[in-house]
């Protein structure tokens, strides 16, 4: 599933694509921002219990070139954070033609397998009797992030809200527990990292997300690639088009207005 958001007869589109387990509606504060794009942006495969033959990674790439297609768009800029930073390299990898930028959102500098942690399925939450109990949980996980500009907060816990669906008598998370896990093991246990960066390329790290790893693999990435620049986002949390909507746009206007980057 996809929607378009901002103006619908730009030609300049920008290619959106969540993070696990979320839902195409977590763009649409960034995309408000920067509404001087047209945005194609899509759920991922099992979003809003969506039942499909196959979740993988190839099988939704094939399915953006589809949509892309369908809609005559030759070419966009894509951005994804966190699984959706590899979806987009992985969708580049095998449709570069249609690609002439990348924004990675907190996520896609490296191989999430070289941490070696064993991927375990995660039970989603399928039968809350209490839509009260998931309004108390979201509002703690909203207020547990540390200065945020008020709009973000309001934004990040109005979004959450919507990540349950009502199923008969109880409240369910809306994405499909199968195509979670599958995705989750996938980018675990296959590398989508592009060797060879030939666009524009722009990583944003979260603050919060600047473990020893991930500084470590940013700096690498930095030095890796003459196309891509690294930037940290000062008090950023993972999910950074909600929660640092500003700032994110801010970069993002600066990186799409230049056609390449001089280290």
């Amino acid at each position: 599933m996809y929607e378009i958001y901002g103006n619908i007869n730009l030609n300049e589109v920008i290619v959106a694509i969540p993070a696990l387990g979320e839902r195409r509606e977590m763009f649409q504060p960034l995309a408000n921002k920067m509404n001087n794009y047209r945005w194609l942006v899509f759920d991922l495969p099992g979003s809003n219990k969506e039942q499909v033959d196959d979740y993988s990674i190839p099988a939704f790439c094939e399915y953006i070139k589809q949509t892309l297609n369908s809609l005559n768009i030759g070419k966009a800029h894509f951005l994804g954070n966190s699984l959706g930073a590899w979806v987009i390299q992985a969708f580049t990898s095998s449709y570069p033609e249609y690609v002439r930028s990348l924004a990675l959102l907190d996520g896609g500098h490296y191989f999430l397998g070289e941490r070696n942690e064993p991927h375990e399925d995660v039970e989603l939450p399928s039968a809350i009797e209490n839509f009260d109990d998931i309004r108390n949980a979201v509002k703690e996980l909203t207020y547990s992030m540390p200065n945020l500009e008020s709009q973000a907060y309001i934004n990040f816990e109005n979004y959450f809200l919507n990540n349950y669906m009502k199923q008969g008598d109880f409240y369910a998370h809306h994405c499909c527990e199968a195509a979670y896990n599958s995705l989750s093991k996938e980018i675990s246990s296959t590398n989508y990292c592009l060797k060879e960066i030939a666009v524009p390329t722009v990583l944003l790290i979260a603050e919060a997300s600047t473990d020893e790893i991930s500084l470590n693999k940013a700096t690498i990435f930095n030095e890796q690639f003459e196309q891509a620049k690294v930037v940290c986002i000062d008090k950023g949390q993972h999910y950074l088009p909600l929660t640092n909507t500003d700032a994110v746009a801010k970069n993002l206007e600066a990186f799409l207005k230049m056609e390449t980057f001089v280290k």
